[in-house]
């Protein structure tokens, strides 16, 4: 084993047990201080599946007992599917009260392994993720899964069906934290006060790694008075919705991007690749149409001066990009690189 390469993911490891163990102070310390005893803080490992999960099947050679344990959550969509479920086990509190002990030293290596291996999937940007990340709560398997039935099974805005929000997936929690106020965090996290995962990029795909960091959400102060309490399904406005999807989208754009060897420097940055995902969804582009608008939108060439997106209001071009949409809704199997062409292109 390299040493070396490891010690990254080992240090992460040693970060989560470290805040672990600041909310399982064990009793007697804190009445030592005169304090209340606090409320028992478990940690929960997270994956994304426990079917063909190369983690989980390490996992199960290792500690065979300890992952009979595991609770997957029974939503409507994995229904006697429950392998491909997301699902949650629990870690021994050995970790954090008795790290000398061989059970615990060996479980360490094993996080800090399936930390180096889900920081390859981060890097991958499109692949699935098998572990997803940590979660803490003074709850049991049992209530945390009954609320994420229930955040799993979303209404988008201004629409009748629900349908799956993945959740369990740090690249979707990533965009949308952020644009969530307080109480809707609130509502997120359920019986879960802390959150655990490595860091997605987000921006062009960089050659060189980037430096692996622990994303930390919390459960966030309210100011007094008030109530987050409700179900966790209608929990997104449209603007929201659209962050919670964008993800997939931007990712696969920024590696095809990599993938046709464009410089870094020529590549939209987050800002701009946002801007034209969010025109692409009023136009309702998708699939290949909305790569096509992408890639026509950025200029990059050398020849087109310094990167930048075309300005599809001149009055050049807002007829060109009209037509464009009114064909697609009239040939839903047309291409919008097919369609530029042919109104660019001089009338013989």
């Amino acid at each position: 084993m390299n040493e070396n390469a490891h010690a990254p993911y080992a240090e992460l490891v040693d970060a989560f047990i470290k805040g672990w163990s600041e909310l399982t102070v064990p009793a007697s310390k804190q009445a030592a201080k005169g304090k209340r005893e606090p409320t028992p803080q478990r940690a929960y490992l997270l994956f994304n599946r426990w079917d063909e999960n190369p983690l989980a099947q390490a996992l199960e050679q290792q500690f065979p007992k300890w992952v009979r344990d595991r609770f997957a959550v029974p939503d409507r969509q994995f229904e006697s599917r429950a392998e491909h479920a997301p699902f949650l086990l629990e870690l021994p509190e050995e970790l954090v009260l008795s790290p000398a002990d061989p059970q615990g030293r060996a479980l360490r290596e094993w996080l800090t392994h399936c930390l180096k291996f889900t920081a390859q999937q981060v890097g991958e940007r499109t692949t699935k993720q098998d572990f997803c990340g940590v979660v803490i709560s003074p709850a049991s398997a049992q209530t945390i899964v009954r609320h994420w039935v229930a955040l799993g099974d979303q209404r988008p805005p201004y629409e009748d069906e629900s349908v799956l929000l993945r959740y369990q997936d740090p690249r979707v929690m990533q965009r949308v934290w952020v644009a969530l106020s307080s109480v809707q965090q609130t509502r997120w996290l359920g019986p879960v006060t802390h959150w655990w995962s490595l860091v997605q990029p987000w921006g062009p795909i960089n050659a060189s790694p980037e430096p692996i960091e622990w994303f930390h959400a919390r459960t966030p102060l309210l100011p007094h008075g008030t109530v987050a309490d409700g179900s966790p399904r209608d929990l997104f406005d449209e603007a929201q919705w659209f962050l919670l999807s964008i993800s997939p989208q931007a990712n696969l754009l920024w590696r095809s991007y990599a993938d046709h060897n464009v410089p870094i420097h020529a590549q939209p940055d987050a800002d701009n690749l946002m801007q034209m995902l969010v025109d692409a969804a009023q136009m309702k582009l998708e699939g290949l149409n909305l790569e096509d608008y992408v890639w026509i939108t950025w200029m990059h060439a050398p020849k087109e001066g310094l990167a930048r997106a075309r300005d599809w209001s001149q009055p050049h071009l807002a007829p060109t990009l009209n037509w464009i949409a009114a064909q697609l809704q009239d040939q839903p199997d047309a291409r919008f690189s097919n369609l530029f062409v042919k109104a660019t292109q001089p009338q013989r």
